[in-house]
């Protein structure tokens, strides 16, 4: 009798390794807190004017001071962050509903594919003013411009994570006489669910960069144009105390997608 195969399939990720006992969240936390403790020895050494940089602590402290501003809180940190999310929902639920019908229907793969692979090199921003003459310059712009922005990339991982799925699966689907919605949530879904994660999870790293960009050259308020405003005033301490806020809201985010990708993705199990 022959000994069974000990060999791991090639779509299941193997478990990673660790290097001085330290997983690769580990050696994130470290090369971080190393990187933050550089930054402050540096602008505490005298090498580097105040205008240019200021310790990590002094940004960290007008952050927190800034939390207990009214108008900062409400007028710019939560408008930005209401605008991200919206954005991200949006493309995320545009982006998948897009891919599934790129994989189910050959005319929707045709007219859609050629703008998904052109879209690095369209000039997104340049369609602000169009924007802003059809609906305004308040936050419709905006979230129309982030979910541009961000809706492709999360189409482009959908649609190779819906085309991935074995085509002897489906006509087996199809054999056992069952409805489109079946498949979709059966089979479909399950199958594709670890790449629309890592498209899910760049989509929001685009969101939060269309709209802090967008706010810091064409807005009149959020945390973009507070950064905007801080640095064009030569006001250092809070230019960087905005950028804390959009460095730690982006890794909060990051780290709660990536909690979701290990949960959901089955290749990890």
């Amino acid at each position: 009798m022959k000994a069974r195969s000990s060999v791991v399939p090639s779509y299941v990720r193997p478990t990673p390794r660790r290097l001085a006992g330290l997983s690769s969240s580990g050696w994130t936390f470290v090369l971080v807190a190393a990187a933050l403790v550089a930054i402050e020895w540096y602008a505490r050494s005298g090498a580097v004017s105040r205008l240019d940089l200021i310790p990590v602590s002094e940004m960290v402290t007008r952050a927190v001071e800034m939390l207990g501003e009214p108008d900062f809180v409400t007028g710019a940190l939560l408008r930005s962050v209401l605008l991200i999310l919206v954005s991200f929902a949006a493309s995320a639920v545009l982006g998948v509903a897009v891919a599934y019908a790129m994989a189910r229907r050959r005319w929707v793969h045709r007219a859609v594919k050629p703008y998904v692979n052109v879209f690095y090199a369209l000039p997104v921003f340049a369609l602000y003013p169009v924007m802003v003459v059809m609906f305004g310059t308040g936050v419709v712009p905006i979230i129309l411009l982030s979910t541009l922005f961000s809706v492709v990339i999360v189409i482009s991982h959908a649609l190779v994570g819906f085309e991935s799925t074995p085509p002897i699966v489906t006509k087996l689907a199809r054999s056992l006489e069952m409805s489109r919605t079946q498949q979709l949530r059966k089979i479909l879904m399950p199958s594709a669910l670890p790449d629309i994660l890592v498209g899910l999870k760049l989509g929001l790293a685009y969101a939060i960069i269309a709209v802090l960009a967008t706010e810091f050259i064409l807005a009149t308020t959020g945390l973009g144009q507070v950064v905007n405003r801080a640095y064009n005033n030569f006001n250092t301490v809070d230019m960087y105390a905005g950028i804390v806020f959009v460095s730690a809201f982006a890794l909060l985010a990051n780290l709660a997608l990536g909690a979701a990708l290990r949960a959901f993705d089955w290749r990890r199990r």
